[in-house]
């Protein structure tokens, strides 16, 4: 999870950068979503392989959706083992190319995570 982590941290550092008050929460609920759409993303492939039409039902996006907005947000508001300054430390222990790296990689992650499930949902709601 130290990925995540590592997502939830800068996008902490961005919201923070505005003053926001609650940053740490609005983090938590970012990679909540995007660990909800990565999810939905693998389920839509899926659905794509059926030969049959099969729909994804709304109550599960929004069990999926609360499943990981509630894990996330327990996990980086309440957990001191993953608290900002604990996973701030460990950004900073890296050295300044892995830094680099690892922040290309989130941003590809994060476009490329929602290019793909936007794709992938109007494709299949377009297939039925």
């Amino acid at each position: 999870m130290l990925f995540f982590d590592f997502l939830h941290y800068l996008i902490f550092k961005f919201y923070a950068g505005f003053k926001e008050k609650g940053a740490v929460s609005t983090a938590a609920g970012i990679v909540g979503g995007f660990q909800t759409i990565n999810v939905l993303s693998i389920i839509l492939l899926i659905l794509l392989t059926q030969k049959q039409k099969i729909r994804l039902e709304a109550w599960v996006v929004i069990v999926l959706f609360l499943i990981f907005q509630i894990y996330t947000y327990i996990r980086y508001v309440y957990k001191e083992n993953h608290s900002i300054e604990v996973i701030e430390r460990k950004w900073l222990n890296k050295t300044e190319s892995s830094i680099e790296r690892m922040t290309y990689l989130l941003y590809i992650y994060g476009v490329f995570s929602v290019v793909v499930f936007i794709g992938l949902a109007i494709y299949v709601g377009s297939r039925n």
